[in-house]
C-alpha cells in the first residue's frame, strides 16, 4: 500500500511541474515578442492546477508564491505598473486559503507599491475570514487605514478596530498593543508609520527591507517638511510676511541649514504657502497615477468603453472623490481615446 501511495505523490508532483514548466516556457517564448504584457502566463489556469494537485494545491501555492515574488522584485526594479499582481494573489491564495503570508504580504505589496489599497483590504479581509486566528492580517489592515487611507474619516476608527482583532488573538506582539494605545491617546499618525516601517525593515525578506527602507526614507522627508512648515510659521510670526523662498529662512537666521535630500530631490514652498518635497511629491504622482489609471481600466472592462472624462469616475462612484494632483495648481491629464492618464 505505501509503495502505491507513494508512486501516486511522485505522480502528482510530475503532473503538477510539467504544467508548471509548460506555462514557464510559453513565457519564456512569447516574452521576447511580446514584452511583458503575458505575466499572466505566470499562473497557470487554475482549473487545470486543481484537476492535478488532488489535494497537493498548498505546494503548487507555495511554488507560485515564489514566481509571485520574482515579478514583484523584478517590477520594483522597472516599471513598477504590477499589472499581475492582484491575480496573481487571488490565484494563489484560492489554491491555499491557509496561505497566511500571502495573504498578508500581498496586501503589503497591493497598498504600498501598487498603491491599490481596495484590493488589499479585500485580500486581507478573505484572509481574516479563512484565518481568524492570526494576528499579522489584521494588524496589516490597521497599516492600511493609518497610511493608504490616512486621510478618510473613518480611518482611525477602522484601524483601531482591527488593531483590537488582531489583540484579541492573544498572538500579537508586543509593538500592536503599543501601536494600538498611541492611536487611542491621538499620537502623531508619523510616529505610528515610522515604527510600523521600522518593524518591516527587520524582515527576514529582502523585497520586504527594500522597500521599508525606501518608505522610511521618504517618510524622513515628509518629516523635515513639517519641520520646515513650523520654521514658515514662526517666520510669518516675526515678519508678517510669509518668506519668499526657503533660502530666506537661512539668511534671516530661523534656520542653520536646509535639510538634504539623499534622494536628490529639493524642498520648495508651493503655491499653496506649505512646504513640499520633490522626491515625495513624485513618488505621490506615481503612486495616484497607477491607481487612477487601474480605475480607467476597470471601468473600460466593465463598461466597454473608457470613460469620457476622469469626473465620470466620481459620477459612476469609482471614487467618491477625485485623487487631488500632489503638487498644487497642477491637475491630471487624461486622453479619453487611448484611456490614458497622464502626470500633468
Amino acid at each position: 500500500m505505501r509503495p502505491r501511495r507513494l508512486i501516486a505523490v511522485l505522480l502528482v508532483f510530475t503532473l503538477a511541474g510539467t504544467v508548471l514548466l509548460t506555462a514557464q516556457r510559453r513565457l519564456d517564448g512569447l516574452r521576447g515578442a511580446r514584452g511583458d504584457e503575458n505575466e499572466l502566463l505566470y499562473l497557470p489556469n487554475q482549473r487545470l492546477l486543481n484537476h492535478f494537485t488532488a489535494g497537493l494545491s498548498n505546494v503548487i501555492a507555495d511554488l507560485l508564491w515564489l514566481q509571485c515574488v520574482q515579478y514583484i522584485a523584478r517590477e520594483f526594479k522597472t516599471e513598477q505598473t504590477y499589472t499581475w499582481l492582484n491575480h496573481m494573489c487571488e490565484t494563489i491564495t484560492r489554491l491555499d486559503p491557509y496561505f497566511v503570508a500571502a495573504y498578508r504580504y500581498g496586501g503589503i505589496f497591493l497598498a504600498a507599491l501598487k498603491a491599490d489599497d481596495a484590493a488589499s483590504i479585500k485580500l486581507l479581509h478573505d484572509g481574516i475570514v479563512h484565518n481568524p486566528d492570526t494576528w499579522q492580517l489584521p494588524y496589516e489592515m490597521a497599516c492600511v487605514y493609518l497610511v493608504n487611507r490616512r486621510d478618510d474619516p473613518d480611518s482611525k476608527r477602522l484601524a483601531a478596530q482591527y488593531l483590537a482583532i488582531a489583540a484579541a488573538t492573544g498572538e500579537a506582539p508586543a509593538f500592536v498593543t503599543e501601536t494600538a494605545q498611541a492611536l487611542m491617546q491621538e499620537e502623531d499618525l508619523l510616529d505610528i508609520e515610522r515604527g510600523m516601517w521600522e518593524h518591516m525593515r527587520a524582515s527576514d525578506d529582502q523585497l520586504m527591507r527594500d522597500v521599508a527602507r525606501r518608505k522610511l526614507e521618504e517618510l524622513k522627508l515628509r518629516m523635515n517638511c513639517r519641520g520646515l512648515n513650523q520654521a514658515v510659521s514662526v517666520f510669518e510670526e516675526t515678519q508678517g510676511r510669509p518668506p519668499k523662498d526657503l533660502s530666506e529662512l537661512t539668511s534671516s537666521g530661523f534656520l542653520s541649514a536646509l535639510p538634504s535630500d539623499p534622494m536628490g530631490g529639493r524642498y520648495f514652498i508651493d503655491a499653496d504657502g506649505k512646504v513640499k518635497n520633490t522626491t515625495v511629491l513624485d513618488a505621490q504622482v506615481q503612486k495616484r497615477l497607477r491607481m487612477l489609471q487601474g480605475a480607467v481600466d476597470r471601468f473600460e472592462k466593465n463598461h466597454g468603453r473608457y470613460p469620457r472624462s476622469l469626473d465620470e469616475l466620481v459620477s459612476t462612484r469609482v471614487f467618491s472623490n477625485l485623487p487631488p494632483h500632489p503638487y498644487a495648481g497642477r491637475t491630471w491629464g487624461y486622453d479619453a481615446d487611448s484611456g490614458k492618464v497622464q502626470g500633468g
